[in-house]
């Protein structure tokens, strides 16, 4: 083999293990994002074998919960929308906002109706943590919550 085929092929192997490298971060990047289970934070205060088998229930409940998430971010992107725009529409915004509702009833209800199978298998003072935790969730911050950084 001559010098410029030792050259071409070492460069094509230094390229190939390259990309291969780059190829690795990336798919362990993006698939490092798991989606949380519906209230998992909710469990938080439960013994750690609890929170086990719950975000397991709850984990097999995201079937469920996914189609809503969605519509609850794009309703919330609509109202941002509606509100951002240059030329303001009240109307489109009251549309957007009912939308919202809508989709935040939807959700909440399937939370709750999940929240009550979860409840159901645990003892009394578990069931006590769960409730407050879902009860109490943001009750402890002093500061609103910041708008979206697409309004100002």
């Amino acid at each position: 083999m001559n010098r410029n085929t030792v050259l071409i092929m070492a460069l094509l192997l230094s390229l190939a293990v390259n990309l291969l490298i780059a190829g690795f971060v990336i798919g362990k990047k993006r698939g490092s994002a798991v989606e949380s289970p519906p209230m998992a934070w909710a469990v938080e205060h439960l013994s750690s074998d609890t929170q086990r088998r719950v975000r397991g229930q709850m984990r097999a409940q995201l079937s469920e919960v996914r189609p809503l998430r969605e519509d609850m971010r794009k309703a919330q992107a609509a109202v941002r929308k509606a509100v951002a725009t240059q030329d303001y529409d009240s109307k489109a915004l009251e549309l957007a906002l009912e939308k919202s509702r809508e989709v935040s009833e939807r959700y909440q209800a399937l939370i709750h109706k999940n929240l009550v199978k979860v409840a159901a298998e645990l003892p009394r003072e578990q069931r006590i943590a769960l409730a407050r935790a879902a009860l109490q969730r943001g009750q402890d911050t002093k500061m609103p919550p910041r708008p979206p950084k697409n309004i100002r």
